[in-house]
């Protein structure tokens, strides 16, 4: 709920025994004729014997605190005069104008809502209206001119529609003026003056019906709905892994530290603006909001509790900035509580639907018996608030398609499908040991316990076989299978840091495994049949390319990650196209020891790619091949070939199967042929392909390439001879 503290709480008509002191905030983009205005303005606004309108303008006071005009400097610095400036004015009694762009939303509730003043002040707003080709016709005629682009930018945020100026952000009223010539706007104002107390007495008569609360200013509402988002978005804003480090450290870098309010403030006032980060306000709007519900993932059923609005004591001494202000749409209570209503229902149960139904009156049967929801009949209006709510503060984009329903932030799943998540991920933690998968799993656990959703430990429907066959509690401490180390591994390949690995020589070795210290760009961690392995590319000096290997991860020690040599996203991306085309034709993880032989298969010719592959032919007598051909996808489809049935066969294969090649006869042993086209470093050397193929034993036949067929003689005839056995 909003802050006690002055800065933070709803605004209430003064005591009428209290006149407010009438204040003036300019608005418009530069050129637009401001300080012409407030010139023609500050005399018509003091009776004789009263003091006289004080002008503060920011270009000035930059000239008083720089030195120049046209020297930006610190806003901070403008700021606080600016700030203690106005401040004085108003304790002795002084009208002011204050003459900035305020272009922005922020920029403006930072004088009318957040800004504690020392007697209460009525906020008119002059807008100018000032046509673009006059802005920049008149910018010409400046002494200092402001670049086209933030005359153009400034006049577009101006002419939002949803955050454009208004009498929501806490104007008494806003003004329009369409300036022309000096001598002409003496008239005008003086006809606007004498207008203006019975337009706010009958702004504040079409007001009187509402219901206040605690978030009907719209700076309080705006933080509220600002928080909400940035929760959504970073859970707790906490960087548990490299990834949301590194998405929170594009916003703030270093990360602010502190409670959670301390540093949701520093977010909200980086990504939306200074008047947002009241911590106090914030550390009540946490309260709020878990006290609604709106903090856990189980449905929530009960009404949204309207915030008490302040004490109107407050607003009288003036120690809450503007009075008289008005309201945006769900600063009157019903409102706001089915706007909340649906947001809350939105967070807990995402892309809730039913096929063949409008959405809005779905949503509402859905939430139609809580008290304060939308009623029946009212999907117009469903619909006009969430265009209103859920696309301008970011909780969608633009032009989504919601046929599916709505989702918010991170709330994509429902609380059944959260506990299937956790399943998976118990599986990857446990049986394939996981560091990432166990670090998830711990944050997981953690999260669905503080949203209410218990987990009831039943076996998994679905589960894993295979397990790594290293175990994390005994491996080496220094090697990447270990916890922190594979963090730290994880942290180089997100932020695409070179490395220095050492590859222990004490561990298994292949003929062309490297030894010692490797300088390596990490790719990818990938899960190969009995355990982790580490996908890197060589650091190849004077050309983008290297050689891409894998290792296990027990097998590596990370010796130096090197902050300062970070490649660009696209030489990354290229390499992990590279490693995918790789994986694709070689159907497993040894990649060869040639450079130019991987670019070749990698390539985007077809025939260069077919150079690269060697045809291995054998065949099956008919129980291995009833199991050869059960795997389709062992190697890549379009390269494998497999008999047709021989005559009187019954077995079953789909049309599409690659069923292509004729049998032999049916007095071979061997009449069920098979072709692969595999990478040439596969067929010599891989270590998978061999178990597979020579796991069949007598059950297949070599036909080619011969060096196979002798290597496959051989080890069978070794095999027999172990056993006293003559091949």
């Amino acid at each position: 709920m909003p802050s006690p503290s002055p800065a933070g709480a709803a605004a209430s008509p003064p005591s009428r025994a209290v006149a407010p002191l009438r204040c003036h905030l300019l608005i418009g983009p530069p050129a637009s004729g401001k300080t012409t205005l407030a010139r023609a303005l500050a005399p018509l606004l003091s009776g004789p014997g009263d003091p006289a309108a004080l002008v503060l303008s920011t270009d000035a006071i930059r000239a008083e605190v720089f030195g120049d005009a046209a020297v930006q400097g610190p806003w901070l610095d403008i700021q606080q005069r600016l700030h203690q400036r106005l401040r004085e004015a108003v304790a002795a009694g002084i009208p002011v104008i204050v003459d900035a762009t305020h272009a922005r939303r922020p920029w403006r509730l930072a004088i009318t809502q957040a800004l504690a003043l020392p007697a209460p002040v009525e906020w008119i707003g002059w807008w100018l209206y000032t046509p673009m080709a006059t802005c920049l016709e008149w910018n010409t005629t400046r002494r200092r001119r402001v670049p086209e682009p933030v005359i153009r930018e400034m006049a577009a945020a101006l002419a939002d529609p949803v955050f454009g100026p208004s009498r929501a952000e806490g104007f008494a009223a806003v003004v329009a003026v369409v300036p022309t010539h000096q001598h002409a706007l003496e008239p005008l104002l003086r006809d606007e003056l004498a207008r203006l107390d019975r337009r706010i007495r009958s702004a504040r008569n079409r007001e009187r019906h509402l219901e206040l609360h605690g978030y009907s200013r719209l700076l309080d509402l705006e933080r509220l709905l600002h928080l909400l988002r940035l929760l959504s978005t970073h859970p707790g804003l906490e960087a548990a892994d490299p990834a949301s480090r590194g998405a929170l450290e594009a916003i703030v870098s270093p990360l602010p530290e502190g409670d959670l309010a301390d540093r949701a403030a520093v977010f909200l006032r980086r990504l939306h603006g200074e008047c947002y980060g009241d911590a106090a306000a914030i550390r009540n709007d946490l309260a709020w909001l878990a006290a609604n519900g709106l903090c856990d993932a189980g449905p929530g059923r009960s009404p949204i509790r309207l915030a008490p609005p302040p004490d109107p004591r407050h607003a009288a001494s003036g120690a809450l900035g503007g009075v008289n202000g008005g309201y945006p749409t769900p600063g009157d209570g019903p409102v706001f509580q089915r706007l909340f209503t649906l947001l809350r229902h939105l967070l807990q149960q995402p892309f809730d639907h039913q096929a063949g139904r409008p959405l809005p009156e779905h949503l509402i049967e859905r939430t139609g018996a809580i008290p304060g929801a939308y009623l029946s009949g009212e999907a117009a209006t469903l619909r006009k608030d969430l265009e209103k709510l859920l696309t301008p503060y970011g909780f969608r984009s633009r032009n989504d398609n919601v046929r599916h329903g709505y989702a918010l932030g991170t709330a994509l799943l429902s609380a059944h499908r959260l506990r299937e998540v956790h399943a998976v991920v118990s599986q990857a933690a446990g049986r394939l040991e996981d560091p990432s998968a166990q670090d998830l799993l711990a944050e997981l656990e953690q999260r669905l316990q503080w949203g209410g959703i218990g987990l009831d430990r039943q076996a998994p429907v679905r589960a894993f076989a295979n397990r790594s066959i290293v175990s994390g509690a005994l491996v080496r401490p220094d090697c990447l299978a270990a916890e922190r180390q594979a963090e730290r591994l994880e942290t180089a390949i997100v932020e695409r840091r070179r490395v220095v690995l050492e590859r222990y020589s004490a561990a298994g070795t292949f003929a062309d495994s490297p030894s010692g210290l490797l300088l390596v760009w990490p790719l990818q961690i990938l899960f190969h049949n009995i355990g982790w392995y580490l996908v890197y590319e060589d650091d190849s000096v004077g050309r983008e390319e290297g050689l891409i290997r894998t290792e296990r991860l027990d097998r590596l020690a990370l010796r130096r990650s090197e902050g300062g040599n970070r490649r660009e996203d696209g030489p990354h991306h290229r390499a992990l196209a590279r490693l995918a085309a790789l994986l694709h034709h070689c159907g497993g993880i040894y990649f060869g020891d040639n450079l130019e032989a991987q670019l070749r298969l990698c390539s985007a010719s077809a025939s260069v790619r077919a150079r690269q592959l060697t045809t291995l032919r054998f065949c099956c007598q008919g129980w291995s091949f009833a199991f050869i051909r059960e795997g389709l996808q062992r190697y890549p489809i379009e390269h494998t070939r497999f008999s047709r049935p021989l005559p009187g066969d019954s077995w079953w294969h789909h049309p599409n199967a690659p069923h292509r090649l004729d049998p032999g006869p049916a007095t071979d042993t061997h009449p069920y042929p098979v072709e692969l086209d595999l990478p040439s470093w596969t067929v010599e050397r891989d270590i998978d392909l061999r178990n597979w193929l020579f796991g069949f034993g007598a059950g297949i036949r070599i036909e080619s390439p011969a060096a196979l067929r002798q290597e496959h003689i051989t080890r069978l005839r070794e095999a027999l001879a172990v056993y006293g056995e003559q091949g």
